[in-house]
């Protein structure tokens, strides 16, 4: 059996027939509404968030506490396991503080925490990564060398129908939401350097769409790619989105998932986004 274990969070919306198998632990992060918590994929879904919010409810989120990440981080040391947690970008959230809150109550060395510097599929894909390698029995310096790899070469893009969940959540201020609202403003959010930024803006929801398209098609002429088109609520544009790509460009490893509850908070239902990096980098 490997002696090396993979964590990751659950904002990194792995679809769970990809994990299927693997020496990889999800922690759920939470959310909550008035004085109730959640555990995101145990006691709450995204269908159940969008109803919330339908009904003008508004959920907050945060990161599962040290007590959450010891639960999981102690078992696995005590069978022996050396641990990696690859986590949710540390700019954005307080998830990897927490865990290494929990890592210092154990044996100096038993647990790694790695900062992704990103969310959704980006977190994820370094997370599947990892763990398909500790199946192939590679070492902990090789899998670290991978991580840094993925880290620098992956791309997350996701495009909003609407400003009005971020504003809510508090990630945008009022007047941007209205001048988003005002001029049918769409933006595309990324990753740059562990801060999640707008990273482009169109007049139209095609507009956006198409620079989607746009990027994925740029990137993959440098080769095959590893690609995720994720969404929350809108499962038949994610397929046509992808179906259109796959005819354009050449896709080693393709996967079609809902972004997480916690993301959703954010964003709310529509999102559409795509995550890509270099296949070869998940075949090493």
């Amino acid at each position: 059996m490997p002696n090396l274990h993979i964590v990751t969070d659950s904002a990194a919306s792995l679809p769970p027939q990809a994990i299927q198998g693997l020496p990889l632990t999800v922690v759920p992060m939470w959310v909550q509404m008035a004085e109730d918590s959640f555990r995101e994929g145990i006691d709450i879904n995204s269908t159940r968030l969008y109803e919330m919010q339908r009904q003008g409810m508004l959920p907050t989120t945060s990161q599962p506490a040290p007590g959450d990440f010891l639960n999981v981080f102690k078992p696995l040391v005590e069978q022996g396991k050396r641990v990696i947690a690859i986590l949710v970008t540390a700019k954005a959230s307080g998830t990897c503080a927490s865990a290494r809150i929990a890592a210092e109550m154990l044996p100096e060395g038993a647990v790694t925490i790695f900062d992704s510097a990103t969310t959704a599929m980006g977190t994820g894909f370094q997370a599947l990564a990892a763990a398909e390698a500790v199946q192939r029995g590679q070492t902990f310096p090789e899998i670290m060398s991978l991580l840094e790899q993925i880290r620098a070469n992956n791309r997350v893009y996701v495009a909003l129908p609407t400003l009005q969940h971020l504003r809510r959540s508090g990630r945008v201020s009022l007047a941007q939401a209205l001048l988003g609202g005002l001029l049918n403003i769409k933006v595309v959010l990324t990753a740059t350097d562990g801060l999640i930024v707008v990273g482009d803006k169109a007049r139209s929801w095609q507009g956006v769409v198409n620079k989607l398209e746009s990027l994925v098609t740029e990137a993959a002429a440098e080769g095959p790619l590893a690609l995720a088109v994720q969404h929350t609520a809108i499962p038949e544009e994610a397929q046509e989105l992808y179906d259109r790509l796959a005819k354009k460009v050449p896709i080693s490893r393709g996967f079609i998932t809902e972004l997480s509850a916690s993301l959703a908070v954010h964003g709310g239902p529509g999102m559409l986004g795509v995550t890509f990096c270099p296949a070869h980098l998940l075949e090493l």
